[in-house]
């Protein structure tokens, strides 16, 4: 009895012993695994199962773990394993992250394609488990977020192998979200497919297969990716979503993506799975389109095939194609909307067969369109090659750059018909794109028009020798580019020039929205004007110029350039230059100085010379004016001698009645039978139905007047002075009540005619006038003047004097009506004298007229 009391005592003992051993020992394990502490209450053993109302765990570095109502039921599966698992709850908290390299260096992928992995986790997985409620604290941008859900596991065995089969159920702020996955082992390997539902709603599947180790194959489908606007919101709460110019992850997206592995050896690193055999194939597909910040909305299909063997990899086959709308670079806003991008295609292939390593180039064809308003697009097609390492670039020394713009309407400026074709070197990265030609481009219009200006440039057919193009892909700069244009144009059409052909050469510049140009513009007339111009996206434009000194001895471009220019007008010698400035967009403005020097040349039936002057025009708005502050001219020749002639005019008319402005005369004098004639300063409005201006002479020689306008027999001397007031009614010039007196102390009049003498032998009253007249010394003479809408002048002349040498000089006073036709007059004297064939011509063709017009 006492033996058997103390073997049983040896054996209690020895039970506590090993409680005590056994105790100790977990705690270590537990202080290894890095359990803190290890709490729990309600432990039972009921129905073959182990129950805990509630257990709580917590680790070293912060992850604490709550479980309650938990029911583990154990069993024997090649050993003790874990048949039923269930809890009411589960509640985790998990802590920020200290430091990333506490992973240990864990790579998900590579934990993803291992085969032994999924078999452990197979071998250890329970026969059913159940979470009925998990709720998550996790660290996120937020400081902390919350995340809920249930989990269930069943494990079936099959006939070929074992599947298990999960369910995760995940609330994400009242959207759902589920992922079921299922794993299938048997002895020829491991497959995992995986589907994941949004709401209800199919939107991923994952099929997986792993063998031997180094066997691995799959694909992931996409097939409608649903609407999920509020997941894109989620996500940036766990990572710098933000950072993406992204609004949301694009819905209807479609992916189709298939691999092939095959790795030399059991895989250590992801490396060793790439080092392989590998055969990669994708598809996705982006058919609604999908908003990118700064860049507008992207639709398209992108596809790839990509093989490799022991690292050298190849890309067997791809293609983009992808279609932007509603663009939003920053640097496309700067420009005008006519100018403003619509729609942009873009299609890249890629040549097949072409090795991919670091050092090399991607090469590729491209064609890329942008289309504009009004059926205007602006296409780029050629090959290009992209560096595979580093930041993308783009670079290609063989692109087409082509231009067609049926319509294209710009502010203050319309074009119609553009094309144009630009062969170019092309480098594109992050920052900017740029571009310059290879070879000479060609630019060509049928009408380009500046509206507020009344100006047309009509087919146009340009080359460009020079191109040079950069547009920022970020910040805020705009387009810039420069370049050099060459041709002609079949003509510049405007209301004051003549249509003909135009050679144009030129620098231009575009630049923080502003179109600026210096170069050459000539006609085949000779005329040719050095010039500079700008244009703003604004619609303001600008116009600066010199005009070539144009001598006229050689011709007359202005008179085949100008339509205006009178086609009485011919200029024979001298020397125009002059200068342009004019400014439009919200106003038009324009300057033109011109000067003449040394002109000689006809006007109608007066020939002219030595005109020197200069001329200003100015429009602002709708007015006009026309400046001569000096006008100067030796010499004109109506029919009688006139000069020098000297001005100061002025002329200001509304733009859209121009013959109906105001003549400011401020000074307009000629020299005139060795005196002069004075137009008093005085201002005529040409609107008025009669324009008045008066006419001063002072110092005009009778005996010059002789000389001009020879009567036989009649000779004498004496100086005039007097007024003639002018009207002028409906383009009639009339003198009604002029007065031209002799200065004192008077003149000589002699008459000695064999005509008088006749006349004065049957007349004794004409024999006395004959007398008077062969020596009249007068004191008084004076006439009326008056010359009517004929031509015809009437002078009623008063002589008062006497004849020393008749009847004792005896006082004589005389009163003579005399009449003449002054056109007629000029013409006879123009006639008689030595005058060009133009003008004789000129006054032939005036008679004639002049007789036909006769009753």
């Amino acid at each position: 009895m006492r033996r058997r009391s103390s073997i049983l005592l040896l054996i209690f003992l020895l039970l506590t012993l090993l409680v005590l051993l056994a105790r100790l020992w977990g705690q270590q394990q537990l202080q290894a695994a890095g359990v803190q502490q290890l709490d729990w209450q309600g432990v039972g053993w009921r129905k073959g199962a182990l129950q805990v109302d509630e257990l709580h765990l917590q680790m070293q570095d912060g992850l604490r773990l709550t479980v309650q109502q938990a029911r583990l039921q154990p069993g024997w599966r090649d050993g003790p394993r874990l048949r039923t698992l269930q809890a009411d709850s589960l509640q985790l908290h998990l802590p920020a992250a200290q430091d990333s390299s506490q992973n240990g260096g864990l790579d998900p992928l590579l934990l993803l394609g291992d085969e032994q992995f999924w078999r452990r986790l197979a071998d250890w997985a329970p026969d059913s488990a159940r979470i009925a409620q998990i709720n998550a604290s996790l660290p996120c941008r937020d400081a902390r977020c919350e995340l809920a859900g249930a989990w269930q596991l069943r494990r079936a065995e099959q006939v070929d192998g074992l599947m298990l089969s999960s369910a995760l159920q995940l609330d994400l702020d009242g959207q759902q979200l589920n992922v079921q996955p299922q794993l299938r082992l048997n002895t020829e390997g491991v497959a995992l497919d995986a589907d994941l539902q949004i709401d209800q709603v199919a939107a991923a599947r994952l099929n997986s297969q792993w063998r031997d180790g180094q066997h691995w194959q799959g694909s992931l489908q996409i097939p409608d990716w649903p609407q999920t606007p509020w997941l894109f919101g989620y996500l940036g709460r766990w990572m710098a979503l933000g950072a993406l110019p992204i609004e949301q992850i694009p819905a209807a997206a479609q992916l189709h993506l298939d691999w092939q592995l095959d790795a030399a050896r059991v895989p250590e690193a992801l490396d060793d799975w790439l080092a392989g055999d590998v055969q990669l194939q994708g598809q996705l597909t982006l058919p609604q389109p999908w908003a990118v910040d700064q860049l507008g909305e992207v639709s398209g299909e992108l596809s790839l095939q990509l093989q490799g063997t022991a690292g050298d990899w190849q890309l067997t086959q791809g293609s983009l194609q992808a279609q932007l709308q509603a663009l939003t670079l920053p640097a496309l806003q700067a420009l005008p909307a006519a100018l403003r991008p619509q729609q942009l295609q873009l299609q890249l292939t890629p040549q097949a067969g072409q090795r991919l390593q670091a050092d090399t180039l991607l090469k590729a064809d491209l064609q890329a369109e942008a289309r504009l308003p009004k059926e205007a697009t602006v296409a780029l097609a050629g090959p290009v090659s992209a560096p595979l390492s580093g930041d993308w670039q783009l670079v290609s020394d063989a692109l087409q750059l082509s231009v067609t713009a049926p319509q294209l309407d710009l502010p203050a400026l319309r074009a119609r018909g553009v094309s144009g074709l630009w062969p170019l070197r092309v480098q594109a990265d992050a920052a900017a794109l740029q571009a310059a030609l290879t070879a000479s481009g060609s630019l060509r219009w049928q009408q380009l028009q500046l509206a507020d200006a009344g100006l047309g440039l009509r087919d146009a057919s340009l080359t460009q020798p020079t191109l040079q193009l950069t547009l920022p892909l970020t910040g805020d700069a705009g387009l810039s580019a420069s370049g050099r244009l060459e041709g002609s144009l079949a003509a510049i059409e405007h209301a004051q020039l003549k249509a003909q052909r135009w050679d144009l050469a030129g620098d231009w510049r575009w630049q923080q929205s502003q179109l600026s140009w210096r170069g050459k513009l000539s006609n085949v007339a000779g005329l040719a004007l050095t010039h500079d111009a700008s244009w703003s996206a604004a619609g303001d434009w600008r116009v600066s110029g010199e005009l070539a000194p144009l001598f006229m001895l050689a011709g007359n471009p202005l008179a085949d350039t100008l339509a205006a220019w009178p086609e009485l007008l011919a200029f024979a010698s001298g020397q125009v230059s002059g200068s342009l400035q004019a400014s439009g967009g919200r106003q038009l403005r324009v300057r033109s100085d011109l000067s003449l020097s040394g002109i000689k040349g006809i006007y109608d039936r007066t020939a002219f010379s030595g005109l020197d002057s200069p001329l200003q025009l100015q429009l602002k708005g709708e007015q006009l004016t026309v400046s001569v502050p000096s006008l100067q001219l030796v010499q004109a020749n109506p029919g009688i001698e006139l000069g020098p002639v000297r001005g100061q005019l002025s002329y200001h008319a509304a733009l859209a009645q121009p013959a109906s402005g105001r003549l400011e005369v401020s000074e307009l004098r000629t020299g005139l039978l060795g005196g002069e004639v004075r137009v008093l300063p005085t201002t005529v409005n040409l609107a008025e139905p009669e324009q008045r201006a008066e006419l001063q002479l002072q110092g005009l020689e009778l005996g010059r007047l002789f000389e001009v306008y020879p009567t036989e027999g009649l000779s004498g001397g004496g100086t005039l002075d007097g007024r003639l007031p002018v009207l002028l009614r409906d383009g009639q010039l009339l003198i009604d009540e002029g007065s031209v007196a002799a200065r004192e102390p008077g003149g000589v009049l002699r008459y000695r005619s064999d005509k008088l003498q006749r006349l004065a032998a049957a007349n004794p009253s004409m024999r006395e006038l004959a007398g008077v007249l062969e020596d009249f010394h007068y004191t008084v003479l004076s006439s009326q003047v008056d010359y009517g809408e004929n031509g015809n002048m009437i002078l009623g002349l008063r002589l008062q004097g006497n004849n020393p040498d008749f009847q004792q000089g005896r006082q004589v006073n005389l009163n003579v009506t005399l009449e003449e036709n002054i056109p007629a007059l000029l013409a006879s004297l123009q006639l008689s004298g030595k005058v060009s064939e133009i003008i004789q011509q000129r006054v032939q063709q005036h008679l004639i007229k002049q007789r036909a017009q006769q009753p």
